[in-house]
């Protein structure tokens, strides 16, 4: 017991308990406030007339919070893996732009929302804990990533009801990062925590059940298709956001010019073209599609609204809507499988957020905790698929796994130069300078 701490140890546990608690708080203010403009939007379609000015006005709140403009998700999970503080201004920062962008009818979703607010909020609630590593031999080193990565994961675990998925989502967002995988227990007791909390109140993002089909070739020959078509739809999602968010950058930093221009295009077709219900979160056409009724180029639709919107920089998340693509896209898929649609529209919201994300022990898990353990042989396969068809570089960036597989390479082949480079590569990529925030 030496090497243990175990002061911090009850710290540690205190911390997360407490966590959890703000966590889950935090999930049902957001689910709540989403739910109000949502409902507004969809009573009031002409408020779409408004998304440049509500996108301006965001920016503008971001900037006397003095957060950067060009705030994401992927910039946050960039803080946590190099340990830099995150202000806790954030959380209140994305709240208010997610409820804004939603009001005006852009396609963004509150779930990496609640991300970026749990980010913020752990290393906010950390701060009176003091906390220190619970292993001796790492003492000294900044808790900030780890404190960031247990608020992410519990609000995620909150909002779906998904303890062991959002758990495994931070460690892979974070690239296993050592500060974040030795504090795993605390991490899933904060996220055991916000989940059963939510769950008495019953609120957050609750997805509709299918039946889970009898395991069969046929069945396994579909989810092949599924992960397949999801693992190239993701990357190109994925890749399109990434895309025009660095043209706009390269054009020009005025965001103010982007998601003036953004709001005016996305009104524009939306008007034109009467695709009302392509805006917000889709949780609507998740639900739709789960119960077998969308449209086959429904999630071409969804996917083209969602790059536009966080690609022209309106705040909100990018789950969501990943979740409702990917369904849409599974559903669409009978035409080639001839399956059941909710069932593909299951296996195809887990397959899309695998390659959209590179986190497939995420996928897997929070489909499995959503859906069912039946499900897990075919979340087993499509995740498979997909990943290992998709794209290296996701939403978050490029992840740990494709480091790691060259490092097992190198360590078979006996290639010692090899394997001190990547052993360095990933020590830089954890340890390195966090990104400026500067707006």
């Amino acid at each position: 017991m030496g090497a243990i701490n175990g002061k911090q140890v009850v710290v540690h546990g205190l911390f997360a308990l407490c966590m959890g608690a703000v966590a889950a708080a935090a999930s049902i203010v957001l689910c709540l406030c989403v739910g109000v403009v949502y409902d507004l939007y969809m009573a009031h379609n002409w408020l779409i007339f408004l998304l440049p000015l509500i996108g301006c006005f965001s920016l503008w709140l971001y900037h006397r919070a003095r957060l950067p403009l060009d705030m994401s998700t992927k910039r946050a999970v960039e803080w946590i893996r190099s340990d830099s503080p995150i202000s806790p201004f954030l959380a209140p920062g994305i709240l208010a732009g997610t409820c804004l962008s939603i009001l005006g009818g852009a396609s963004v979703g509150k779930e990496a929302g609640a991300l970026q607010m749990g980010a913020s909020l752990g290393d906010l609630v950390a701060r009176p804990f003091r906390l220190k590593p619970v292993h001796n031999a790492d003492a000294g080193k900044p808790m900030h990533g780890y404190a960031a990565a247990t608020g992410m994961a519990a609000t995620f675990s909150a909002l779906f009801f998904a303890p062991i998925g959002s758990m495994m989502f931070v460690l892979e967002l974070s690239n296993y990062k050592r500060s974040v995988v030795k504090h795993a227990g605390s991490i899933l007791l904060a996220c055991f925590v916000a989940y059963f909390i939510a769950k008495a109140v019953g609120i957050g993002d609750i997805i509709p059940g299918v039946a889970a089909p009898v395991l069969s070739w046929k069945t396994v020959g579909e989810c092949l298709i599924i992960g397949v078509l999801a693992a190239l739809c993701g990357a190109l999602f994925a890749s399109g956001i990434d895309g025009l968010q660095r043209l706009t950058k390269r054009i020009s930093k005025n965001y103010y010019l982007w998601v003036a221009g953004g709001g005016v295009l996305i009104a524009a077709v939306t008007l034109i073209f009467g695709l009302q219900e392509y805006g917000g979160t889709g949780g609507n056409m998740l639900t739709l599609a789960l119960a077998g009724d969308q449209p086959i180029w429904g999630f071409l639709l969804k996917a083209i609204f969602t790059i536009l919107a966080l690609g022209l920089w309106f705040k909100g998340g990018e789950i969501m809507p990943t979740f409702t693509i990917g369904a849409l896209l599974g559903a669409s898929c009978i035409v080639l499988t001839g399956g059941d649609a909710g069932y593909s529209a299951a296996i195809g919201l887990v397959a899309f957020f695998t390659a959209q994300s590179r986190c497939p022990l995420a996928a897997f898990f929070m489909g499995c905790e959503i859906f069912g353990w039946e499900f897990a042989p075919f979340f087993a396969i499509a995740v498979a698929t997909s990943f290992s068809f998709g794209h290296d570089v996701g939403m978050y960036g490029r992840g740990a796994y494709s480091a790691f597989r060259i490092l097992d390479r190198a360590r078979r082949r006996q290639d010692t130069a090899v394997i001190a480079r990547v052993e360095d590569a990933i020590e830089q990529m954890h340890d390195s300078a966090a990104p400026s925030k500067k707006n």
